[in-house]
């Protein structure tokens, strides 16, 4: 039975080696924002924590309990292989064939990683029994992050439209017991309906329709750019919400990130065109190809450029990261790893002209 639980640690350690040699051209950019916000990071998910468990406002605290929600299944989801070991589940009969221990060594995977999880956990810890007992939504708060999490793992169709459900109810309920009640439900219900394959086959070959047809069987490929481009918006609008003095900043820096979100969607777009070249070379497509997927990537990005200019106004530096954007495709383009460079480079120009002319 042990060595069950040992080959699971080692599969999941090897799961993160493999995602970190993906990220490897953000090395040394994450590398950097790691060592100088972490500090920041830590305090912001426990101010966000704290604004949950007081709050004179009830909007405020279904902000923040989105916001967490929507940032541990982005988390979650990118370690979800490496959790139930994906890639060799189907052999894990053969190891044990008990399958009550698969699901303890997932649960167990699920809580080593789940950050955030801990964090109000510990959260939890320091206040003691009876200051808990005052705030019973931070205890509702830890059970929907948890079955949320688990939904994530199972029943990932089931999340998603939670996490819907979720945003819904932040402007319809005025009560946080409600709130988090509302969503536990849609959870059990979601935990009960059995997934359905969905197929889609395109009628002809096309351009339009091998990214659809991409999209439908990669479905991540979006939503996890669809989710990080919610999430910045969503935190930068309750930053701003809290220090509107600094929204020019912040709402300038979310643009920016969202450039690197959905520019850097190059990268898989153009891994494919490479993969499948000699096929498109056969039908002379190749060049239709190319341009398609400049097309997509740039309209993507342009769309979650207006999102964030209806959000937040637009001035000429915000114009000015609509105008770049190619620059970030082109540097994809040419040079994949250069990417977080290039971006970095850019941030700082545009930060800087931004403090020395705004």
């Amino acid at each position: 039975m042990l060595h069950y639980y040992h080959y699971r640690l080692r599969a999941f350690k090897a799961e993160l080696r493999m995602l970190g040699k993906q990220l490897e051209q953000f090395t040394l950019l994450v590398s950097a924002m790691f060592f100088i916000y972490l500090p920041s990071l830590v305090m912001g998910i426990f101010f966000g924590l704290g604004k949950l468990v007081e709050s004179d406002s009830v909007r405020l605290t279904l902000e923040v309990s989105f916001g967490f929600l929507l940032m541990q299944s982005l988390l979650i989801q990118t370690i979800k292989s490496g959790i139930l070991d994906s890639h060799h589940r189907t052999f894990h009969h053969t190891l044990l064939s008990n399958r009550v221990h698969k699901f303890i060594a997932d649960h167990s995977l699920l809580l080593l990683s789940h950050l955030l999880f801990l964090a109000a956990f510990v959260m939890a810890v320091s206040m003691g029994w009876a200051n808990l007992m005052k705030a019973p939504q931070l205890l509702m708060f830890m059970g929907a992050q948890f079955a949320l999490a688990v939904l994530q793992l199972y029943r990932p169709k089931s999340a998603f439209l939670s996490l819907c459900v979720a945003l819904g109810l932040v402007y319809i309920v005025n009560s946080v017991m409600v709130y988090f009640l509302t969503i536990l439900a849609v959870m059990a219900v979601g935990a009960c309906i059995k997934p359905r394959p969905t197929h889609y086959k395109v009628a002809a070959i096309s351009a339009y329709g091998f990214w659809t047809q991409l999209v439908i069987e990669q479905p991540w490929m979006v939503l996890w750019r669809i989710g990080m481009s919610t999430l910045t918006y969503w935190c930068t609008m309750i930053i701003v919400t809290e220090r509107p003095d600094l929204s020019s900043y912040y709402s300038l820096m979310a643009l920016l990130f969202n450039l690197l979100w959905w520019s850097s969607l190059l990268l898989d777009t153009n891994k494919q065109v490479i993969v499948h070249r000699g096929f498109w070379q056969s039908l002379a497509m190749l060049d239709e190809m190319q341009h398609s997927q400049y097309l997509m990537v740039m309209m993507c990005t342009t769309v979650a450029w207006l999102i964030g200019v209806l959000l937040f106004g637009m001035g000429v530096f915000e114009i000015s990261i609509l105008l770049v954007t190619p620059l970030m495709m082109l540097a994809i383009v040419k040079r994949p790893k250069s990417l977080a460079l290039v971006w970095a480079t850019l941030v700082i120009g545009i930060m800087l002209s931004k403090v020395l002319f705004g």
